[in-house]
């Protein structure tokens, strides 16, 4: 088995959470309770459309607001319930969309990740810097997979 390791890219840290048309942020609908998206129709409005039951609205994407607190995940331009979010190994795991559900599996699975260079000016601003220790964690690895794997089904 080849060594896996993990390298972050700094683009990661913005593009994760912006919706996009192709890679929807996925919530839950708060009307029906199902899976709805939220995709950004240009760069100052953000728009939810549920899947099941045709909701839609919209806001201004000129500012986001997360609740990194919370013990509901939710986007950050309608205050939503993240659809993608499951209880694993005593946490919550949760995702965006699908390109972030990649990057924790990225993550997650590589046996060695490297540090950026502190040259670059934002090593402590990184993605993977703000991962709670639960899910850096080498003993939790097998568990966080199996959830990773939940969310992709999800996803879909």
């Amino acid at each position: 088995m080849a060594e896996t390791r993990f390298q972050e890219r700094s683009e990661n840290r913005f593009s994760i959470s912006l919706p996009t048309v192709e890679d929807p942020t996925q919530i839950v609908c708060p009307v029906c309770k199902q899976k709805a998206v939220v995709t950004l129709q240009n760069d100052d409005m953000a728009k939810l459309t549920c899947v099941h039951c045709s909701y839609n609205t919209t806001t201004s994407a000129k500012e986001r607001q997360f609740y990194w607190g919370s013990t509901t995940p939710t986007d950050g331009f309608f205050g939503a319930e993240l659809w993608l979010q499951i209880d694993c190994a005593g946490h919550s795991l949760w995702a965006f969309n699908c390109r972030h559900i990649e990057f924790l599996e990225d993550f997650v699975s590589a046996k060695h990740r490297q540090r950026n260079p502190y040259e670059d000016n934002w090593h402590n601003s990184s993605l993977a810097s703000r991962l709670p220790k639960w899910m850096k964690s080498a003993k939790n690895r097998e568990q966080i997979l199996k959830g990773i794997e939940v969310l992709k089904e999800k996803a879909n």
